[in-house]
């Protein structure tokens, strides 16, 4: 799935951002340090996707933002994956 970020903003308890995604739009809240620990994993698998030569599909990090679990990972072709869970 790709993605995009369409809107962020500052909330009472945080940050609010809406990516957009494949499946349409996918709106995360969280704390500060919740959406700079995605920010960071997401630059993380971003550089490890573009060195992945293999052609796996694997998950390699999870991050609680919010409600939501953003599940990062790698795809064959030097792609990045993503999938958003809501618990």
């Amino acid at each position: 799935m790709s993605l995009g970020v369409l809107d962020a903003h500052e909330t009472a308890d945080g940050l609010a951002v809406t990516f957009i995604t494949d499946y349409g739009l996918e709106p995360l809240e969280g704390s500060r340090d919740e959406v700079a620990r995605l920010a960071q994993a997401m630059q993380q698998v971003s550089v490890l996707a573009s060195l992945n030569d293999h052609n796996e599909r694997v998950w390699v990090q999870d991050v609680t933002v919010g409600d939501a679990i953003v599940k990062l990972g790698l795809s064959p072709g030097g792609q990045a994956r993503v999938r958003i869970l809501r618990h």
